[in-house]
């Protein structure tokens, strides 16, 4: 019998510039739709479980940032219900607080865990407001939210948001009113959606931008969730054209779906080009594919993603979509089961641990030099540089012996490797003092914590 001889490492050397800083990080996060109205009225046992895998930094992953659905209600065309989103008004200025109460224990579960960073999110204005009075989209794919109703929608977020900040001590600080505007969203879609137009986004964020300053309500807007990075610009060309309300947004919102690492780089040449101050998120994303995956290999092509993202359009803030399913999708970073409550973890969930436990709001990537198409690496620091937190991606089959350099500044001493992996969950696998060299195994994610 003989045994399959194992591979030497490849050596990368990776040069750390700390003098040479790039986006200061926000946060990492993910989307409570389609399941936190569910599972958020299960037993103790099995939802804060959930929970804790989110947002707990010991436990789970430690998510920065969370995004709530701001439901639109009557959703019975909907016919699948985890695509329901309940709404809190029962009438024109009128609220029934008592509504969405399983979404609102996870709410509150995220907070209690240490989340610093809610969004509030709306797919659809509420069906009484709405051309066709469903949340699914218009007839045609055109807009469903008419002109005379901007104002009302607008009161409406700001009476939700009044909420949660208020009474249920949510500290909510953006308010995200459109998603997706360019894709026609037709009634006859299964999920809640709404088309505008360039100038119909233009003019609705005027009317949400008076009606915050009316009611004194401290809480800006998340403009305006694209689809996809390549067909954003004749949207953001048109918020430009009102230096007013382009200097109000404090960034702009972008989906990474369908999108290509040249896409992105393309996007970056026009956005350095023509609007260079200003920040991005990318607020959503999931792999576009069928069939489960709790596996590595859906996780590395999310791991791909999360590195071009900060590393090629600089995005402060990185944001999953569906954060829990039951579908037959490459979609949760959880599945569940709704019926015998079963919950089971994917690579996804603790790749995206890789970076969210341990970048921290406030940390700031640096540039690094090195690597390759196949062995991706960032770099980041926190605010008083006691901590530098370095994550590297190996897409090979092969371990990577990776050597570090601070070109000039020295290496932070102690050192925790944290790995991703066929065989780990974020877990150390080696700790040390004074190293400089490191053996990752191959794909795998792998996160060293660095502390002076």
């Amino acid at each position: 019998m003989s045994s399959t001889p194992q591979q030497d490492p490849k050596t990368v050397v990776i040069a750390i510039n700390a003098q040479s800083q790039a986006q200061t990080i926000e946060g990492f996060g993910a989307a409570g739709a389609w399941w936190a109205q569910d599972v958020g009225g299960w037993d103790d046992e099995k939802r804060n479980l959930v929970a804790d895998l989110l947002f707990d930094r010991e436990k789970g992953i430690g998510l920065s940032f969370y995004r709530y659905n701001i439901g639109g209600g009557n959703g019975e065309n909907i016919q699948d219900v985890w695509r329901r989103a309940e709404t809190f008004e029962v009438a024109p200025g009128q609220y029934d607080w008592t509504r969405d109460a399983n979404a609102m224990w996870m709410l509150r579960a995220a907070r209690d865990r240490g989340v610093e960073n809610f969004v509030a999110f709306v797919n659809s204005p509420p069906a009484r407001m709405t051309v066709s009075g469903l949340t699914t989209g218009e007839k045609d794919g055109k807009s469903n939210l008419p002109p005379e109703m901007y104002a009302e929608y607008s009161q409406y977020l700001v009476d939700v948001v009044s909420h949660l900040r208020d009474d249920e001590n949510i500290p909510v600080e953006w308010i995200s009113p459109i998603n997706e505007p360019q894709w026609n969203w037709s009634y006859k879609n299964g999920q809640e959606g709404c088309h505008y137009g360039p100038d119909e986004v233009l003019e609705l964020t005027r009317v949400l931008l008076e009606t915050l300053q009316k009611n004194q309500l401290d809480v800006q807007l998340s403009m305006f969730e694209s689809g996809e990075w390549k067909s954003s610009d004749v949207y953001i060309e048109k918020l430009a054209s009102d230096p007013q309300v382009w200097d109000a947004l404090p960034h702009l919102s972008i989906h990474s779906y369908w999108s290509t690492r040249a896409d992105k780089e393309r996007f970056m040449k026009y956005m350095k080009k023509n609007h260079p101050d200003k920040t991005l998120w990318m607020s959503e994303w999931t792999e576009m594919q069928e069939g489960r995956d709790t596996g590595m290999e859906s996780a590395l092509t999310m791991a791909s993603v999360i590195h071009d993202d900060l590393t090629i359009a600089n995005v402060t803030s990185w944001q999953y979509w569906i954060a829990v399913s039951k579908y037959q999708y490459r979609d949760g970073l959880i599945y569940v089961d709704p019926l015998d409550h079963d919950v089971i973890q994917t690579k996804r969930l603790w790749i995206l641990g890789n970076y969210s436990r341990f970048i921290r709001p406030g940390f700031v990537r640096m540039e690094i030099r090195g690597g390759d198409e196949s062995f991706l690496v960032s770099a980041y620091r926190s605010a008083d540089d006691r901590r530098w937190v370095v994550v590297a991606v190996n897409l090979s089959n092969q371990p990577v012996n990776l050597q570090l350099d601070g070109l000039g500044d020295p290496l932070p001493a102690r050192v925790e490797q944290f790995e991703t992996s066929d065989q780990s969950n974020l877990m150390i696998v080696d700790s040390s003092t004074g190293s400089t060299s490191w053996t990752l195994s191959p794909l795998s994610v792998t996160t060293l914590v660095m502390d002076r």
